[in-house]
């Protein structure tokens, strides 16, 4: 019987729990790592390149013990924001979506969702709220007052976290014999206490397995070729396209060229193939909005290759300045938006509405950043106010693994299959600014749904 179809045979209440290990599953990796991070531009840099080829540490209880030192006699608050700050840069970009999923899935079916960490609550706080789960067991901190004064438990860790479980479970009179365990092959003595326990990532040969996709692990060579191979044929559509252009003195033409034939060439000697269900509704209507989720890099090349001609882009002002790409976005009459500037951003989208008036379609990551987790983020209204007063649908574009094959922070680009799907169009026709709201959420609410997503009412 398959992971989720013991979770769909399981009772629909709260006499299930979920226990999700987070440093080896969720986050596989070490949510303290970023206290050993380098300070400078190019060490962080140089820190992600080397994370995404060889995979972030291993938590040990000697890290723990180390972290929780360093913030000895600083206050609890100061500690919980730089938790969540680190969580939104760093940590949430180790998050598999594999055990996301099945993290809302139990939601879905009324249970409750214990994360379980070495680290303390203090850390594990920003997930467990992302993630919508209903408690955390994890390394407790003892407290002068409303400063962190040192440990107040055992590094929840091996055995000692399998008694921090057995201690949660009896304190909310918690039944084992139905539970579920999610954690890496190494945590054994947790694995072993339900009745229901699954291996996240590379297997045992004794417990269900989940396979996930790899955080780093990828062979220096390998990930360098992909990534180089990738800016090669990128690079060398584009400057086929310009010379086109020149020829036939049509900046249209070179930049309709350059978008399908550079990204093809590039996806493809990186070794990605594009799967798509729904492809039809690329072309059923245009010109149109396109809306995408944005979790990687690589996001902009693949909606490239999808709408291949006669499509404008808005990107975040500080894109103008990448070399190479920023040229190019100029080119292609990309509007740039200055983050957290409404005005701006106001003055900026307006060109694009008489563009797509004119017949050109526009592509648009509502979220305005890559989203930190592997839910997609609040949706700004910017889409939605140029799809309404151009008139045209919307159709929204679902990348579900983009951010597998060059997640996060991360340089190099891995070598698979990209899946998407493509919604039928949405006709915008009746939308009006009272109802906006009321669109934005139904148009995130498609995202989350197909991603397998969903968040608690």
């Amino acid at each position: 019987m398959s992971t989720v179809a013991r979770i769909d045979a399981a009772p629909a209440n709260e006499t299930v729990t979920a226990f999700v290990v987070v440093d080896g599953g969720l986050l596989a990796g070490s949510p303290i790592a970023p206290f050993a991070a380098p300070d400078s531009l190019w060490g962080r840099f140089v820190a992600d390149v080397a994370s995404g080829v060889s995979g972030p540490a291993a938590v040990t209880p000697a890290d723990v013990e180390r972290v929780v030192r360093a913030r000895r006699g600083r206050s609890v608050d100061e500690v919980a924001q730089e938790c969540a700050a680190t969580f939104r840069a760093t940590t949430a970009s180790w998050l598999h979506p594999e055990v996301w999923r099945l993290a809302v899935r139990h939601a879905g079916r009324g249970h409750r969702v214990v994360l379980v960490s070495a680290a303390t609550p203090l850390d594990v706080a920003p997930l467990a709220e992302a993630l919508g789960a209903d408690d955390v067991v994890a390394t407790r901190l003892s407290y002068d007052g409303d400063v962190v004064a040192g440990l107040g438990s055992p590094v929840c860790s091996g055995p000692d976290a399998a008694a921090a479980v057995v201690g949660w479970a009896d304190d909310h009179d918690v039944d084992l014999g139905q539970a579920f365990v999610y954690a890496p092959a190494e945590d054994r003595a947790v694995l072993d206490l339900a009745a229901h326990p699954t291996v996240v990532g590379a297997g045992d040969g004794i417990h269900p397995t989940l396979p996930v996709a790899p955080r780093g692990a990828v062979p220096p060579v390998g990930a360098l070729g992909g990534t180089l191979g990738f800016y090669t044929g990128f690079f060398s559509g584009t400057a086929a396209a310009l010379g086109s252009a020149l020829l036939r003195l049509s900046r249209h033409h070179g930049v309709n060229l350059a978008g399908s034939l550079g990204s093809e060439l590039g996806l493809g000697l990186a070794g990605i193939d594009v799967e798509v269900e729904g492809a039809e509704h690329l072309w059923s209507q245009r010109p149109a909005v396109f809306v995408f989720n944005h979790q990687s890099l690589i996001d902009p090349i693949i909606v490239m290759t999808l709408l291949r001609h006669d499509f404008t882009g808005v990107a975040k002002a500080e894109a103008r300045t990448m070399p190479v790409f920023g040229q190019l976005f100029q080119v292609a009459d990309v509007a740039f938006v200055e983050r957290g500037n409404t005005d701006q951003a106001k003055q900026a989208l307006g060109p694009a509405v008489e563009k797509v008036r004119g017949g050109m379609s526009l592509a648009m990551a509502p979220e305005g950043t890559r989203s930190p987790t592997p839910r997609p983020g609040r949706f700004k209204k910017g889409a939605f106010h140029i799809a309404m007063q151009a008139g045209v649908p919307m159709v929204p574009i679902v990348l579900e693994n983009a951010g597998e094959l060059m997640w996060r922070h991360d340089r190099t680009i891995r070598p698979g299959t990209a899946q998407v799907t493509v919604h039928p169009p949405i006709d915008t026709g009746d939308w009006t600014v009272e109802t906006l709201d009321d669109h934005v959420a139904h148009v995130r609410g498609l995202f989350l749904e197909t991603l397998g997503l969903e968040e608690k009412p």
